[in-house]
């Protein structure tokens, strides 16, 4: 009776221990299928931010860029503000800069949503730089004798544009290859 107990203690032992094996073995397995699905989430909710972020990046740097060329043919025309006849001629190129400024202002906002601080602070700033030149540029005459002084400050906000934009790409760039 003893070796038949015994026997009975040992293959219940060795089912018992066969059985927490079993369960340690699909229990590593779960959590090793567990992690690997959510890091396959991670990696796909990554993918559709980069693309969600490269379509509102796109979409503001062409706006950007427009807003920018806009600026800058708009400037020399500055002087031709003072008459009637001289606002009507720049009325078209006036009110092209004032839709280039609407759509960067469409873009800005939607970059505002997506993009991480460093980029929107860097577009605030280029947004200040195109009010500043959309109100005062485009709206407002050259005095007789101011127009090569101002001229010049006006063609240096288009510059500081320019870089603030070609910053704002680089940032870009950074922001797809290394998302935070």
């Amino acid at each position: 009776m003893d070796a038949t107990v015994a026997g009975l203690v040992g293959a219940l032992g060795g089912a018992a221990l066969g059985a927490a094996g079993a369960w340690g073995a699909a229990l590593i397995a779960f959590r090793a299928a567990r992690y690997q699905a959510d890091r396959q989430a991670d990696a796909q909710q990554q993918q559709w931010l980069r693309q969600v972020r490269r379509e509102t990046y796109k979409s503001f740097l062409q706006a950007a860029e427009t807003c920018t060329k806009q600026m800058s043919n708009i400037i020399p025309l500055r002087g031709q503000l003072l008459t009637a006849e001289g606002r009507a001629a720049t009325g078209p190129q006036r009110i092209a800069t004032g839709q280039a400024l609407r759509a960067f202002k469409e873009a800005l906002a939607d970059l505002n949503l997506e993009a991480p601080p460093e980029i929107r602070e860097r577009a605030a700033e280029l947004s200040r730089e195109y009010w500043h030149l959309t109100t005062f540029t485009a709206w407002d005459p050259l005095m007789p004798g101011e127009e090569e002084s101002v001229l010049h400050e006006d063609f240096e906000r288009v510059d500081r544009a320019s870089r603030l934009t070609d910053e704002i790409r680089a940032l870009f760039r950074q922001s797809l290859t290394h998302p935070r």
